[in-house]
């Protein structure tokens, strides 16, 4: 039996994912890894990946072999050109640790929720990041060094879902507000 999920469904499974991790950390947390997660994005999208790589393969040996003193006696490590599976996979290395190092960072900032509506305030950052992750992780999975076994959704589709992130933020807040007057503090309700 095979589990077919179309472009549709696996968005919403990666939304309500976001949901649940935004939930359960707060918003505080979640607007820190929000900040990593657009910083992250923002950076790759704009060339980030293949500057990365440039640094890490062709100018930090030039540097090393600089400062060891013998780049006069040997070749440049390569012609200044990175092989684009290379570019790849810095770029996928490098998402993946500076959105990690945003949940580790929030997660030792600030403590955990004490309260439902933290809670649910969580869920705003979370799923906002969420979708541009999930943009931006179309965008790479699209390239021809990659394939996956999920049809993930087309840039235009990503798009097209604002309205549908929108809704969620304004179901969110209202049970925010909901759970922020259902409890005052004295046992009054």
């Amino acid at each position: 039996m095979t589990l077919l999920l179309t472009a549709q469904q696996c968005f919403f499974i990666v939304i309500l994912a976001f949901a649940v991790v935004g939930f359960q950390r707060g918003w505080k947390r979640e607007l820190v890894s929000l900040g990593f997660s657009l910083g992250a994005v923002l950076f790759l999208y704009l060339g980030g990946g293949s500057g990365m790589a440039q640094l890490i393969f062709v100018r930090l040996p030039i540097i090393a072999q600089v400062v060891a003193g013998t780049s006069g006696t040997s070749q440049a490590p390569t012609n200044g050109t990175v092989p684009t599976n290379i570019i790849l996979l810095t770029t996928i290395i490098t998402f993946i640790v500076v959105v990690a190092a945003g949940y580790l960072v929030g997660n030792r900032a600030f403590p955990k929720p004490a309260t439902p509506q933290e809670r649910l305030f969580g869920i705003l950052p979370a799923i906002v990041g969420g979708y541009f992750m999930m943009l931006y992780v179309t965008y790479v999975v699209k390239s021809p060094l990659v394939t996956v076994g999920v049809d993930t959704p087309n840039q235009g589709q990503v798009g097209s879902y604002v309205l549908v992130i929108f809704v969620i933020a304004v179901v969110v807040v209202i049970a925010a507000l909901i759970a922020a007057n259902a409890k005052k503090p004295g046992g009054k309700k």
